[in-house]
């Protein structure tokens, strides 16, 4: 009987250790997973994913290490304060323990909910191009450096370069530029940065592309990373020879000798067109010998080295472009002979793809302009613009397209005394006026005037859009002296940058 009595005291006592021990655990993890480290860890993972997608370490690293570093804490804390402090029985209402249990459901679900969306959106940020991650792990995978021995271009030109990354890689015979090839250099010459994303052929017909990056002051090396993502089109009008044969031969140090300025630089984006605008324009040969264009019968379109100072935009950039067999008849101006170019403006964007200005009416010297737009080199045109300068009449100044939807026509009034512009974002349905800062000079001790009122086309160098605006058929100001402006939103606003 003693021992038939002993048996269930025995088991009611473990029944009861195993709940206190069941409800203790629950007071537990709802006092370390609780809405507010729930807060706590959802703040930290937007940090995370938003490194990820856009950098800023320097800015959101030392936030997200505070972030887990305290939940890191927080849980070493609670574990500690539960085994040590609360290592005696403690008596819990149910309702307490059901209060805990749910903050604990609650919690661990949202850690879960939080950590799958922080996943996805990690593993988002790591591939496809899609965040900075992925460019960082593409760095890592494919990036490597050369050592940089040829760097002076007045020495060197830019075949040493490749001679340098030649004793690392296998360079496809024929490469084109992606985007642009920039770069900067001392007066000596030495090359200070440098910027280009080249693609090519190898040897067994693959795309192979080539992220060239350098600056002087934080390595002395090319860093290289290869196959980047790029879209290969193989235009020739993209191709890097040009450049390259440009470099070696025209007369880069006389050109920039008399330059004030110790950073000089080099832009290359293949083959462009400057309109009508002779401004700082020059032809070259093959043998790299120049001359000045007077007058422009002809759309000016060819290979184009800029040489300028990146930063002092007072000082007019010197533009060599190649009048050579390399480019073909349709990009330099030889458009279809049954239209009648005396009495229209032609620009061609690419060698299919043209826009012009179409005379429609003229009277009292003044005429009316439609804008026509072809995709086949010139061999149909179909209108885009039955009206473009909105019912003005005038005398077309040029027309310049950036790309297949920013261009800029222009249109000269009084016979030429002064001009105005015009811009498209949609590639010519829609145009409106560019309305320019007025410059004022002194034209007596008492009063002022704005000489500057004939804007020719403008012009894009380094990521911004410069024009110049010159006086007109009447202007006499400072020896014909003209204002440059400046946009940095693709023509939308202008700012003023001096007299060139």
């Amino acid at each position: 009987m003693i021992i038939y009595n002993s048996l269930p005291q025995k088991l009611n006592y473990t029944t009861g250790d195993e709940i206190y021990l069941k409800n203790k655990n629950y007071k537990l993890k709802a006092f370390i997973f609780n809405p507010v480290t729930v807060a706590i860890y959802a703040i930290g993972c937007y940090y995370l994913c938003s490194l990820a997608q856009y950098g800023g370490i320097a800015q959101k690293a030392p936030i997200i290490l505070t972030i887990f570093l305290s939940l890191f804490v927080w849980v070493g804390w609670g574990l500690y304060w539960y085994v040590w402090k609360f290592n005696k029985k403690q008596s819990a209402s149910s309702r307490s323990i059901r209060r805990s249990k749910f903050l604990f459901l609650f919690s661990i679900n949202s850690f879960l909910l939080i950590t799958v969306a922080s996943g996805v959106s990690l593993y988002q940020s790591g591939t496809n191009s899609q965040g900075r991650l992925a460019f960082v792990i593409q760095d890592y995978l494919h990036s490597s450096e050369v050592q940089f021995a040829h760097n002076n271009i007045y020495e060197d030109g830019l075949n040493g370069l490749f001679e340098d990354l030649e004793t690392k890689y296998d360079l496809p015979e024929e490469l084109y530029v992606s985007n642009q090839v920039e770069l900067t250099f001392n007066k000596e010459g030495d090359i200070t940065t440098l910027y280009s994303f080249l693609y090519g052929l190898n040897e067994d017909g693959e795309t192979e592309s080539f992220l060239i990056d350098y600056d002087n002051s934080k390595s002395a090396d090319l860093r290289v990373t290869l196959n980047g993502n790029v879209n290969p089109t193989f235009e020739k009008t993209m191709r890097l020879q040009p450049l390259l044969d440009a470099v070696e031969n025209l007369p880069i140090k006389d050109t920039v000798k008399n330059w004030d300025e110790e950073t000089l630089g080099i832009y290359y984006a293949g083959s462009r067109s400057w309109g009508y605008n002779t401004e700082g324009v020059f032809y070259f040969d093959e043998k790299g010998d120049t001359f000045p264009i007077e007058t422009a019968f002809n759309e000016i379109i060819g290979y184009t080295i800029s040489v300028y100072t990146p930063n002092n935009n007072t000082i007019a950039p010197v533009r060599f472009v190649d009048y050579s067999p390399t480019v073909s008849p349709a990009q330099i101006g030889d458009v279809p002979t049954d239209q009648n170019m005396n009495d229209n403006e032609t620009y061609f964007l690419t060698e299919k793809l043209g826009y012009q200005l179409f005379e429609v009416d003229a009277a009292l010297g003044s005429r009316f302009y439609t804008l026509n737009k072809t995709t086949d080199g010139g061999n149909t045109w179909e209108d885009v613009n039955s009206d473009p300068f909105s019912g003005q009449l005038g005398v077309s100044s040029g027309i310049t397209f950036i790309d297949e939807n920013l261009g800029f026509i222009g249109l000269s009034r009084s016979g030429g005394s002064y001009a105005d512009i015009y811009r498209t974002t949609d590639g010519g349905v829609t145009f409106e006026k560019v309305e320019l800062p007025t410059i004022e000079v002194p034209l007596t001790d008492t009063e002022n005037y704005a000489p500057f009122d004939f804007p020719e086309m403008p012009y894009k160098e380094s990521d911004n859009l410069f024009i110049q605006v010159g006086q007109g058929q009447d202007g006499d100001y400072n020896g014909g002296s003209k204002a440059l402006y400046q946009s940095k939103d693709n023509g939308e606003t202008w700012v003023y940058v001096g007299e060139v």
